[in-house]
């Protein structure tokens, strides 16, 4: 019976990783890569967690899953979200950074030491929230998504260093999804600018039309004439 609560929020965390999959199944390509590595990190977390709850697997595996993916999956997230704000994330930049993340993360789970695997992510919740307060002027919702992105990494990061592990599960399952709303709702704004903008082209086009009908039945008037 003590296993079923961390059965229950294990399988929160893997449904919201296949949930912000299909949300932001409309964004930009480099926005779909990132979020869905993010959430396939965390969907290895469930399975990880569901073993061990099940007695499957040793109970101090989920730990190491955890500590390689809290280094690594904040990185992901960060980035899905500046592509999602415009940004285009060059592999000369994002590689470098994956693989300094991964081995923190790998390091953090051989030693045990968690700040190892902590400073990838206090380093990704920074850069979220200059994301998030450079979009506040196009788009407060998006910013919103983003800051709630960033206070929950950092909440699940708080649960981790407390051991509570159902809270570090729901805390990053709610990262993951504001992520994802992030990434959908900035790809809205994109689309009705885009309308805006060809509606306004289609009106000025009119307007310089609308002159021509007189000219041409002033002419044929001077030509009977």
């Amino acid at each position: 019976m003590s296993a079923i609560p961390d059965i229950a929020f294990y399988l929160v965390l893997m449904f919201s990783a296949a949930l912000a999959t299909i949300v932001a199944r409309h964004a930009r390509r480099a926005v779909r890569d990132y979020l869905g590595f993010a959430a396939a990190l965390y969907a290895a977390l469930s399975l990880a967690g569901l073993g061990a709850a099940a007695g499957w697997t040793a109970a101090d595996f989920p730990l190491a899953v955890a500590l390689v993916t809290g280094a690594l999956a904040p990185l992901g997230l960060t980035v899905a979200i500046a592509a999602a704000f415009g940004a285009r994330p060059r592999a000369a930049i994002a590689a470098p950074l994956l693989i300094a993340a991964a081995a923190a993360g790998i390091c953090a789970a051989a030693t045990g030491l968690l700040f190892v695997a902590l400073a990838p992510l206090f380093a990704c919740l920074c850069a979220m929230l200059a994301l998030a307060a450079r979009r506040v002027r196009a788009s407060r919702t998006d910013a919103l998504h983003a800051l709630l992105a960033a206070l929950c990494l950092l909440a699940a990061a708080a649960a981790f260093r407390r051991g509570a592990d159902n809270a570090f599960a729901l805390f990053c399952a709610a990262g993951l999804m504001a992520t994802a709303l992030a990434a959908s709702g900035a790809r809205t704004v994109r689309r009705a600018g885009a309308g805006s903008g060809a509606g306004s082209g289609a009106g000025i086009e009119q307007q310089r039309q609308r002159p021509a009908a007189p000219r041409a039945i002033g002419r044929l008037r001077l030509r009977s004439r």
